[in-house]
């Protein structure tokens, strides 16, 4: 039971009571059904829910825009640079030191390695160089980092040339007259270059101290001859000019 406060005199009275026992004025009470309680109830319920459902939407979208702001461009896809064909030649021009005219080299790294086992252990490319000289003619020089190839300048060797998907040719060829055995001189100057400018790969094996066979792969695409020997005369070294 509880007390309520009668509208006419103020006194207490119990809100079970009909009228004041002080003044006799009717006593109103308010009564709340079961029906209105749960109604009430589930009122408060969905509002709260709608506010807390709204107030983490919010928190969702401001958090997305700061990781916007921290990370621009995020979504921006990368276009990779175009492969320019010829890229991987390397063009020399020098005075010969005697003065005799002007040396050529045009030079193209293999596009693969070799491992190769003690007593030269390690991964390693090789060089191709195209080379026009004044006193010593025209050459086509097999190189590699390090290593002891199998052939003397007083003796000939075998060189395996394969152009794309041709033939392997056997090339006769000569090591340097420094004794250098990194080095082979593969004759035939013509015959190699005029199947090269026909050809996108050269695969080049020859004989090396206790590692067999290596064989090194070339692209040899986009071999560019004016790059290699202009028309006009050079009367001073240049540095090495990479083909673009």
């Amino acid at each position: 039971m509880a007390l309520i406060k009668c509208k006419e005199c103020g006194t207490e009275v119990s809100s079970k009571a009909k009228t004041c026992p002080k003044c006799g004025a009717r006593v109103e009470t308010k009564l709340v059904s079961w029906g209105m309680l749960i109604g009430m109830i589930c009122v408060g319920i969905v509002i709260n829910s709608t506010f807390s459902s709204t107030k983490s939407s919010s928190k969702g979208s401001h958090t997305s825009s700061q990781a916007g702001d921290s990370a621009p461009g995020v979504h921006n896809v990368s276009t990779p640079k175009p492969v320019i064909q010829g890229s991987q030649w390397s063009y020399h021009l020098s005075d010969d030191p005697m003065g005799k005219g002007t040396v050529f080299q045009a030079q193209v790294a293999s596009s693969n390695t070799v491992e190769f086992d003690f007593p030269y252990a390690g991964k390693q490319h090789a060089t191709l160089t195209l080379r026009t000289h004044p006193r010593y003619g025209k050459d086509i020089i097999f190189s590699i980092e390090k290593g002891q190839f199998l052939c003397r300048s007083y003796e000939d060797c075998i060189v395996l040339v394969r152009f794309d998907d041709e033939q392997p040719i056997n090339y006769t060829a000569a090591g340097a007259e420094d004794n250098s055995t990194e080095t082979v001189f593969i004759r035939n100057y013509g015959r190699f270059v005029e199947k090269m400018l026909k050809a996108k790969q050269v695969r080049i094996a020859a004989n090396v101290y206790q590692q067999g066979s290596p064989m090194f792969e070339f692209d040899v695409s986009g071999f560019t001859q004016n790059k290699y020997k202009p028309n006009n005369k050079v009367t001073r070294e240049s540095p090495l000019i990479k083909s673009n």
